[in-house]
């Protein structure tokens, strides 16, 4: 018959055991979130720089890059969503590891669709061939490529650095963010009214009708990021909510 002493050493050696494992999980998710995030916001550079040439054509090595990255993020979201119900199965973790798991799964979600709308907006560049139109367009849909940019740096940003000042950064942007595509669209269709309306004009403004929806959806998955970059920090969920700075 084992001693007490004997059963307290062998739950020890489990436990420490199950504890070295929970940790190599938990390393492999901090990598794989950070190569997920570094991959997302590398394709919307990319995307930042396709948005910039008037022309439709996008160079095959261009192309080629973003399909890679692609797969790559796809490839990650499945891991990171394996990873994470292993160490939420297995390993049992505590409270405040369980909140940063549940923040990582909600921003991960929201990187892939990211990721999703970097690649749906490309295919609409492509598509549009009106150049003229679009050289006017240009300037004000770079800047708010350039805000949607650094909304999604931020908002990764905040997690990673566990930084309450960039959630809050995120959360003012996004109010101007809004702002910014409303007055993009408004341009365009002050542009319409100046051009003969042909079935050529239409339709490139209907494609930059889907990309500049689409630059603010990426605006509000990045807010939904910098969200759950707080619930992991502070434990208050924010979701559909104002912040109340005082609070943090």
């Amino acid at each position: 018959m084992n001693t007490l002493l004997e059963n307290l050493v062998k739950f020890d050696k489990i436990d420490g055991a199950m504890n070295t494992k929970k940790e190599i999980t938990q390393n492999k998710i901090d990598k794989e979130f950070l190569k997920l995030s570094t991959l997302t916001i590398e394709q919307f550079k990319i995307l930042s720089n396709i948005l910039k040439q008037p022309q439709p054509e996008i160079p095959a090595e261009v192309l080629k890059k973003l399909e890679k990255n692609e797969k790559n993020i796809n490839k990650l979201d499945l891991k990171l969503d394996n990873h994470i119900i292993k160490t939420i199965v297995l390993y049992k973790p505590m409270a405040s590891e369980l909140r940063r798991l549940f923040a990582i799964y909600r921003i991960v979600q929201n990187l892939e669709r990211i990721a999703d709308r970097v690649i749906k907006i490309v295919g609409l560049k492509q598509k549009i061939n009106d150049i003229e139109l679009y050289t006017k367009i240009a300037p004000k849909l770079n800047i708010v490529v350039k805000d949607a940019s650094n909304m999604l740096k931020n908002a990764v940003d905040s997690f990673n650095n566990n930084d309450k000042t960039a959630v809050i950064s995120v959360m003012k942007a996004d109010l101007v963010f809004d702002n910014l595509n409303r007055d993009l669209m408004k341009a365009a269709m002050k542009e319409i009214e100046l051009e003969v309306d042909t079935e050529k004009l239409l339709l490139s403004m209907a494609d930059l009708r889907s990309i500049i929806s689409s630059l603010d959806r990426i605006g509000d998955h990045s807010k939904n990021i910098a969200e759950a970059s707080l619930y992991a920090m502070i434990g208050k969920n924010y979701m559909h909510q104002q912040i109340d700075e005082t609070e943090l």
